[in-house]
């Protein structure tokens, strides 16, 4: 059973997202490699969905866990369109789940890298199946002060382990086009992310 709550609706906490999370534990991962990964030069765009999907959450009553994630026009937030976000309500740890990877690396840990404006954060975690859309996902910890920035930024960029430019989240005003394999939205993730929040610290 599901407690929907539009994320269009909800109230703009005073002064920005509300805090309250715990900060979340990374998951259990071999330690990133200290040399640079060059990055890949002149990436095709394969997908582009940035003016056609939106984040929205919706809180959930146990066992289920309340989920923030990237809905593409016409589908649901059962069917995320390649990043999703989880929290565990036991310890407010938040679990990121970032699509389109290759399946023949489930199983394996790697470091991307989460470039953040000017800021640029590596990502420990490992790969995964995802039983939903047969492909396989990134998994990895992200803190609530993560959270927070992400939804204030224009553009958020996903590096794979091998350089890759793999995933770029645009804000709808955006006029350049970002050089990526696949590009996202980030429209909604500020409102969103605040109703996400509460639900994974509602006392």
């Amino acid at each position: 059973m599901t407690h929907r709550i539009s994320c269009l609706f909800v109230a703009l906490a005073a002064g920005g997202l509300a805090a309250g999370c715990a900060t979340s534990t990374a998951p259990a991962a071999p330690r990133p490699s200290s040399g640079a990964v060059a990055l890949t030069p002149n990436v095709a765009t394969v997908l582009d969905i940035s003016a056609t999907s939106a984040w929205d959450s919706e809180e959930r009553l146990l066992p289920q866990q309340p989920i923030l994630a990237l809905v593409n026009a016409g589908d649901s937030i059962d069917s995320p369109s390649a990043f999703s976000m989880s929290c565990g309500l036991d310890n407010g740890a938040f679990t990121a789940r970032l699509g389109k990877q290759p399946t023949d690396r489930v199983g394996q840990s790697a470091a991307f890298r989460m470039k953040l404006g000017a800021e640029s954060k590596t990502l420990a975690g490992k790969f995964a199946a995802n039983p939903k859309t047969g492909d396989a996902d990134f998994v990895f910890s992200v803190e609530p002060v993560t959270l927070r920035t992400m939804a204030q930024l224009d553009e958020v960029d996903f590096i794979t382990d091998k350089g890759e430019p793999q995933w770029a989240f645009v804000a709808g005003g955006s006029a350049a086009k970002p050089k990526a394999k696949y590009v996202g939205s980030l429209k909604n993730l500020n409102a969103a992310s605040q109703a996400f929040l509460i639900y994974c610290n509602p006392k």
